[in-house]
């Protein structure tokens, strides 16, 4: 694992054949989903949209997993789950702990691309 526990970025370069500007473009396409992500997700939460806020936890939480990212789609799965058991109170718990995730992921992709 390089640079950060946020994401494998030696198994990414790895699947993808080593071609660190093809990678470079599927995280930065990675990471503006994951900013869009974030804004409707509260979107959501302030609406008590849970089936939306549910979906949103999905996709993020198969694409993270895809792409290494194994703690931010741990959160995202426990978000997703939690909309369908729990109140609006623990979706936004566990929203908050998403967007903690979210942003840890952004920083080092950030990072990662930079020292590239």
């Amino acid at each position: 694992m390089s640079l950060s526990a946020s994401l494998h970025f030696d198994a990414v370069l790895d699947m993808l054949g080593g071609d660190r500007s093809e990678v470079a473009s599927l995280l930065t396409k990675f990471s503006a989903e994951l900013e869009a992500d974030i804004s409707a997700s509260e979107r959501a939460l302030i609406e008590r949209d849970a089936e939306t806020l549910r979906k949103i936890a999905h996709r993020v939480k198969g694409t993270s997993a895809n792409l290494q990212a194994v703690m931010l789609s741990a959160a995202a799965r426990e978000l997703e789950q939690a909309c369908l058991e729990a109140s609006d109170t623990v979706w936004a718990v566990k929203q908050a702990v998403l967007a903690e995730q979210v942003q840890r992921v952004r920083d080092d992709i950030a990072t990662w691309i930079a020292s590239s």
